[in-house]
């Protein structure tokens, strides 16, 4: 089993409320990875969605969580920051002038006056309290602007830096869901059968049904999946009332399990 360093992207999780994953590149394997994370985070309490810039069709309608996916972003947020002392702040509020909005900032007694150069105005999409970027972000094209704020975790197959990131998980060997089945457990997050047939959907897609650029440890997140879709069992009393692996194969077959490869790979 792989063993990644998550100690830096234990914080920012545990400290955010919402959460952004964002696919640049769009294949069933990062999308399904993508999916599995959010399903993860929401049920942790993170309001999460995911964004690619790219439509899907029929090939991941078998995916779950698709209600949390979007090709747009919103940008009709507005953001008006002070770039004053938070401490020197009394009380911020509003009130309708006529049909128009006013926002109001009541400083301390004595406090010095917040000047116009000290207001800064965005209208473009707001960060969530958390944003992961799955792959590079250059296919992002205009919306690549989105890592210039906010707190990033980068997560890869490919062995790059991203100098915007907060935290990064890099495995040059494993496609995004092999890396997703090792890293959801070790970050603590709930590993449910959506999640897991989401990343086995991913796995299969990724490997060819687990023909090519595979490992050990690629059959290792299948099982980890595979089993974690079965039913719950009590255990067998005795061996005799075991599950016969004849009803095993059925069952796995049912939920999409690999079939064995007629060419021998050895």
């Amino acid at each position: 089993m792989k063993n990644y360093n998550v100690s830096n992207l234990l914080p920012l999780i545990d400290s955010a409320k919402t959460a952004l994953v964002v696919v640049p590149t769009l294949s069933v394997d990062s999308v399904a990875s993508a999916l599995a994370l959010a399903l993860s985070l929401n049920k942790k309490g993170i309001e999460t969605k995911v964004y690619s810039p790219h439509q899907t069709d029929a090939n991941y309608s078998k995916l779950s969580g698709l209600d949390l996916l979007s090709n747009t972003l919103s940008t009709s947020d507005l953001v008006v920051t002070l770039s004053y002392p938070l401490d020197q702040i009394d009380q911020v509020s509003y009130n309708d002038d006529g049909g128009k909005l006013n926002l109001v900032v009541k400083t301390k007694a004595n406090a010095p006056k917040i000047e116009t150069n000290q207001i800064l105005v965005d209208n473009t999409a707001s960060s969530a309290d958390l944003c992961i970027m799955l792959g590079d972000e250059s296919s992002l094209a205009n919306a690549s602007e989105l890592t210039s704020k906010g707190n990033w975790i980068f997560i890869s197959p490919q062995n790059v830096q991203k100098s915007w990131a907060k935290a990064s998980l890099i495995d040059p060997d494993a496609p995004f869901s092999e890396i997703f089945s090792f890293m959801l457990p070790m970050l603590g997050l709930e590993f449910d059968v959506d999640i897991a047939k989401n990343l086995l959907i991913g796995l299969r897609v990724a490997t060819q049904s687990f023909s090519v650029n595979v490992s050990p440890e690629s059959f290792e997140a299948g099982a980890i999946c595979l089993k974690a879709t079965q039913p719950q069992q009590s255990a067998p009393n005795s061996f005799d009332n075991q599950t016969p692996i004849e009803s095993v194969e059925k069952s796995s077959a049912k939920l999409g399990a690999v079939k064995p490869n007629p060419t021998s790979t050895v």
